[in-house]
């Protein structure tokens, strides 16, 4: 016993002077952040303006965008893509990859070389991704690694705040602006309020995902885009007026909008209102 009581004695003076060692030295094992030289030298709005209307276009010359990530499938409404936006305008980055929020996060900063990347607007959408035969593939892991290049570390600060936007503005005014882009309409109801989000035999001949209109007090419509793999896709949709925040993206002539957690629900009732 006493050799015991000698031994615990002299692990606690050890790792008193540990302690203080490190706390005069103010030495500490994180490392320090993800930083590049590499610096933006075209916004994202140009780069679609220069490729526009192409479904698929390789990108040959040094080109480099730099944004924060403000989406990705974090509940799994949103699959192997992130989407990155700068002061200009956002954009979806198609990559081969699950789980890619705990290599991406939001609120991470990237720059993106994009030679050797290519362009395409599928059904619409602008996306970026890999050089297929004519068209443009998801981003393997190994790629992304040469071309995606963090600056810091993530940080809900770097999230720029959701643009708010009315029904009307992105149905009729000018909704290929804010493709891609992290977005906020207020005022707005579920018209299938009391639902689950996503009814599963539905979803599997749908894409596996099921569109919810939201109205606005003046009657316009926009479809949100849930997927049946949502972490919230069994959940009941909430009651009332409220805001939603999401990426705005479209199919085809459709516009729809994706939220990306449960969380950009904000100020519904979960309970029927009078």
């Amino acid at each position: 016993m006493k050799n015991i009581r000698n031994l615990f004695c002299m692990t606690g003076v050890l790792s008193v002077l540990a302690l203080a060692s490190v706390a005069c030295t103010g030495e500490r094992d994180t490392p320090e952040p993800p930083e590049t030289d590499l610096r933006a030298n075209i916004t994202i709005k140009e780069l679609i303006g220069r490729y526009k209307g192409q479904a698929f276009a390789a990108i040959d010359t040094a080109l480099y965008i730099e944004g924060v990530v403000t989406a990705n499938d974090i509940s799994g409404n949103i699959y192997k893509k992130i989407f990155l936006q700068d002061s200009t305008a956002g954009i979806d980055i198609e990559i081969e990859m699950t789980n890619n929020h705990q290599k991406y996060p939001i609120g991470q900063r990237l720059v993106i070389d994009l030679k050797g990347l290519a362009y395409g607007e599928y059904n619409g959408q602008p996306q970026i991704g890999d050089q297929g035969e004519n068209v443009t593939e998801r981003i393997y892991e190994p790629v992304c690694d040469e071309h995606f290049h963090r600056q810091g570390y993530a940080s809900e600060l770097n999230v720029p705040e959701p643009l708010n936007l009315t029904i009307n503005t992105v149905n009729f005014i000018g909704a290929r602006d804010y493709l891609g882009m992290y977005i906020r309409m207020d005022s707005v109801k579920f018209d299938s309020a009391g639902c689950i989000y996503v009814d599963q035999a539905a979803a599997a001949t749908s894409g596996n995902a099921m569109n919810r209109l939201i109205r606005d007090k003046y009657n316009n419509t926009l479809a949100v885009r849930i997927s049946a793999y949502a972490l919230f896709a069994p959940d009941t949709i909430p009651y009332g007026y409220g805001s939603i925040q999401g990426i705005l993206g479209i199919y085809r002539d459709e516009l729809q909008f994706f939220p990306r957690m449960q969380s950009d629900m904000i100020g519904f009732s979960e309970e029927p209102l009078d």
